[in-house]
């Protein structure tokens, strides 16, 4: 026995909305920059060396990948993060600036590409400026 049966009532069929893949849409938090750094795996961007710094200035924590030369400092506040770049923005026209920066933390790392790709995953802003000539 076949039961078929068709109908069209102009009434779309709920849909499930996809699950989001991006970036956190409030750039998230972190706790610590193993965080970060984890989900920078995610993307391709690997740090297999990863240290810790200790007396992080200036950060609640922070640790570097020495093979990439890639700085994750966690903050305590957000107004900590705007101090960091003000600071930064001290040195840029000396060394130029590459940081990606979020709620409580910054990836502080001078290849712009691997930078967007980080943002892919994590969100943020990025604030590049090239030393002056």
């Amino acid at each position: 026995m076949l039961v078929t049966s068709c109908s069209e009532t102009g009434v779309a069929s709920p849909s499930v909305p996809p699950t989001p893949s991006g970036p956190p849409v409030d750039v998230g938090s972190y706790s610590s920059p193993q965080d970060i750094v984890a989900k920078l795996q995610s993307v391709g961007i690997t740090c297999p060396d990863y240290e810790p710094i200790a007396n992080a200035t200036g950060a609640r924590d922070r640790g570097t990948c020495k093979d990439g030369n890639l700085v994750v400092p966690i903050y305590d506040r957000e107004g900590d993060v705007q101090t960091q770049i003000e600071m930064e923005m001290g040195f840029a026209d000396i060394v130029g600036i590459s940081l990606l920066t979020g709620r409580n933390w910054t990836v502080n790392y001078d290849n712009r590409p691997t930078l967007e790709k980080a943002k892919s995953v994590l969100g943020g802003t990025l604030v590049v400026q090239h030393p002056a000539s």
